[in-house]
């Protein structure tokens, strides 16, 4: 597989990966719902393998420069057209705020210095649950670029804020704009 292979997931797809495996990862064992851990899980009833179904995790940031914040205009789902920070899913080898540098220069054509947490978020969709992660940081290189997920990058000030996507973002900007960040 390469990067420019599309991935599809269909709604339906996503809710079934939410339910759990049929089968057991390490017999092949069909899995069972049964009471584990005070919550009703899938369960092998072979090997006792207990699937825990964890959110993902995420890591943004809100970029500032000259009193504004960097925002990439996304071009999948979800939210297509809409505007947001940059940002995507954590890797298992690398922290929350590399995370974010990374997902920053990969949407946006930015470099960027972490300073600081905004705060920790959590969210529901129909692919999973989530725990996003912002942080504020400012950009110290780079240029405008955009890539298959990001079809806009823009600087934009409070009185100039397109379409936000996402509610963790906006509840991230109320605060930018409160003056609480």
């Amino acid at each position: 597989m390469t990067a420019n292979d599309e991935i599809t997931l269909t709604a339906a797809e996503a809710a079934a990966l939410r339910r759990g495996f049929t089968y057991c990862p390490r017999c092949r064992a069909e899995l069972v719902d049964k009471m584990a851990f005070d919550r009703v899980r899938r369960v092998c009833p072979d090997c006792n393998f207990v699937q825990f179904i964890d959110p993902k995790v995420v890591a943004a940031v809100m970029a500032r420069q000259d009193g504004k914040i960097l925002l990439v205009r996304r071009s999948i789902e979800p939210a297509q057209g809409k505007w947001c920070f940059p940002g995507g899913f954590i890797e298992v080898d690398e922290t929350p705020q590399q995370a974010a540098a990374r997902e920053c220069l990969e949407e946006s054509g930015y470099i960027v210095t972490i300073d600081k947490l905004v705060d920790v978020y959590s969210f529901q969709d129909f692919r999973s649950s989530g725990i996003m992660i912002i942080y504020t940081g400012h950009i110290t290189g780079g240029q405008a670029l955009t890539n298959s997920e990001v079809d806009g990058v823009g600087l934009f000030g409070p009185e100039e804020l397109p379409e936000i996507a996402f509610d963790t973002n906006k509840q991230a900007i109320e605060q930018w704009l409160a003056g609480k960040i």
